[in-house]
């Protein structure tokens, strides 16, 4: 058979793959609704395990046809997602309101949405969904502020919300064709991000501000490649001013005892706060708050004692002492990075995966919008078992439907931890099998 026979056959799945993802997605939230939590997740494993095949599908392929397919279904698939009401998560009306908010000329950080001096700007669409709105001030640092101001002034309104994360999710696409272009890796590849079942439920449907940090990291990503490490450091700082996560791209872009790097990233933050500044420590809003009602603020949160605590018994001080490890743990990784002496564009890319992976891995987020900045990845490293685990195994968080029979939340944190253990030491093998392998082919 010649080759262009086996790559008409090839690409033939192709369309019929995204045909049924496309129409999936159009009765997605009715089979969540209808299923539960188990539809979800069986529908999640599909939408994922459609993604792995169009990434890792026989080289005999049309490239240029088959990114063309997994565009055109990625846009088709978002479409349902962006028309639906939010329903798993109530975070995008916060956004909204701390856009009127600014766009009424008031510091967001200075009052709480129940606050009587905000009373002017309530109404019945947008305020009844801010949840924490009577004790908790806005935790989103000044360059989401600043979307979500820009967002605002077209439109007060969740489609235009969505509009807008979903045009950075446009970008997160847009860089990894541009980032696995530069690596020299098939296009199609992009499939595992633009079709994974996480980036439909949490940026199309839900429109977290993670999407936007996703996509301004990736574009930072592509202009270190390209470009000029200092023009990316610029552009991570902005997008760790929208989520923080963005700020793990630093030690990967950092030259070592080059000081402009972080004086340029020290000028940024002082910018975007300084317009705030008139109510002090307030700035840093709920964030406080938050660490301490996921209980990260008194060492708990972290499953990972709780996992070993079911087998050895209570451990006093065990979760401080977790997060004192962990947090040193990430520090030495971060250095090593930095002081890194192959810095090759699949080296740092490399890098950047490992140290993100690791934080997440060792972070255990309580929700799955989280595990969005694994993402990208995806794309770049398909065969990776542990950001495929963290990705889909994420999405079991939710847990909106009632009268659905599945474990109770704390057992299937157990199970999902427990099994993201068992994918890193997967990979940990199969990278050192495959180092291996190398070694014994250049002797």
């Amino acid at each position: 058979m010649s080759n262009s026979s086996k790559s008409g056959r090839t690409i033939s799945y192709l369309p019929l793959v995204a045909a049924s993802l496309v129409t999936l997605s159009f009765f997605a939230s009715r089979i969540h609704a209808a299923g539960g939590l188990t539809a979800f997740c069986v529908m999640a494993v599909t939408m994922a395990a459609a993604a792995a095949w169009a990434a890792t599908a026989s080289d005999e392929i049309d490239e240029r046809r088959a990114v063309l397919i997994i565009l055109f279904a990625a846009a088709a698939m978002r479409l349902p997602f962006l028309l639906a009401e939010p329903y798993l998560s109530t975070d995008l009306y916060r956004y909204i309101w701390d856009g009127r908010v600014l766009g009424h000329g008031i510091n967001p950080y200075r009052y709480v949405p129940a606050a009587p001096e905000l009373a002017a700007l309530r109404d019945s669409v947008i305020y009844p969904n801010i949840n924490r709105a009577d004790y908790a001030p806005t935790i989103y640092p000044p360059a989401a502020q600043l979307l979500f101001f820009l967002t605002t002034r077209i439109s007060e309104s969740v489609l235009a919300m969505k509009a807008c994360m979903l045009a950075f999710d446009a970008l997160s696409i847009a860089c990894l064709l541009g980032i696995l272009s530069h690596l020299d890796l098939p296009g199609r590849w992009v499939a595992a991000y633009a079709w994974h079942p996480l980036v439909l439920w949490e940026i199309a449907g839900n429109a977290h501000i993670d999407a936007a940090m996703t996509g301004t990291m990736l574009f930072s990503v592509w202009l270190f490649l390209t470009r000029s490490p200092l023009q990316a450091a610029a552009v991570a700082t902005f997008a760790a001013l929208m989520k923080p996560i963005a700020l793990l791209v630093l030690p990967v872009y950092w030259r070592p005892w080059d000081w402009r790097m972080p004086a340029l990233v020290a000028a940024i933050v002082a910018l975007l706060y300084l317009p705030y500044m008139s109510v002090g420590w307030k700035v840093l809003g709920f964030a406080s708050g938050y660490a301490a009602e996921e209980g990260y603020k008194a060492g708990g949160g972290f499953w990972y004692p709780d996992l070993l605590q079911v087998l050895t018994g209570p451990i006093p001080g065990i979760g401080r002492i977790y997060l004192v490890a962990a947090g040193l743990g990430l520090a030495v990784l971060a250095l090593r990075i930095g002081f890194r002496s192959d810095r090759s564009a699949r080296t740092s890319i490399e890098a950047l995966g490992v140290l993100v992976t690791v934080f997440l891995v060792l972070l255990t987020p309580h929700y799955p919008w989280y595990y969005l900045a694994a993402t990208p990845f995806l794309a770049i490293y398909p065969r990776v078992l542990t950001l495929w685990v963290l990705s889909i195994g994420g999405l079991q968080m939710h847990d909106v439907i009632p009268g659905d029979i599945v474990p109770d939340f704390g057992r299937r944190q157990f199970v999902f931890h427990a099994t993201v253990l068992l994918a890193v030491a997967w990979d940990i093998y199969a990278r050192r099998r495959s180092i291996g392998k190398l070694s014994m082919t250049e002797r």
